[in-house]
């Protein structure tokens, strides 16, 4: 059985620092907004004017984009945050469930003596229950970890990178045939 080992603190932390990346972002794309949305044609011709309206065209799906993964990113460091209040949820029910087991161990060492067979026979069923418990819990939380990252990586990059691509290439193409015309 593979061994994970969470720190919800350091989970913590990288959801605060994803988060900072974000707003760092964010501003920069507001910054970014009014000189390219509105880009002034060179000349006062037809050319310079096409030019500058395409290019202030993609700037703005640029900046819808920009939007939605700026969303993405915050629920990504929600989805985050919520991680780590289950990882500690986890830990606090794993260690809530081995109180009484250890107290049934402490009080139980006397009989040991008596009742070695029957005494060892119970401590072997309780353990193998712990462990299949364990075993399902962990399962079922790394699984669900797994495939939230994955989902949500696969899409952020299907978000940005895929339409950033598609966006530019067009404009280059019309860029070069309006300049053979």
């Amino acid at each position: 059985m593979p061994y994970v080992m969470v720190a919800p603190e350091m989970m913590a932390a990288a959801a605060t620092d994803v988060a900072a990346v974000g707003s760092t972002l964010s501003a920069a794309h507001l910054a970014a907004a009014a000189p390219t949305v509105a880009v002034i044609p060179a000349a006062a011709d037809e050319v310079s004017a096409s030019i500058a309206h395409l290019f202030s065209r993609h700037a703005q799906d640029y900046q819808a984009l920009a939007g939605q993964a700026a969303a993405f990113q915050e629920q990504f460091v929600q989805h985050l945050n919520a991680s780590v209040h289950s990882y500690a949820a986890a830990e606090a029910a794993n260690t809530a469930s081995l109180q009484p087991l250890t107290a049934i161990a402490g009080s139980s060492a006397s009989a040991i003596s008596a009742l070695p067979g029957q005494l060892l026979n119970m401590l072997t069923s309780l353990w193998g229950q712990l462990i299949a418990f364990l075993s399902g819990l962990y399962n079922a939380i790394v699984l669900a970890a797994i495939g939230a990252t994955f989902a949500l990586l696969s899409g952020l990059f299907a978000l940005i990178l895929a339409p950033v691509i598609a966006l530019f290439v067009p404009a280059i193409v019309e860029f070069l045939i309006g300049l053979l015309i």
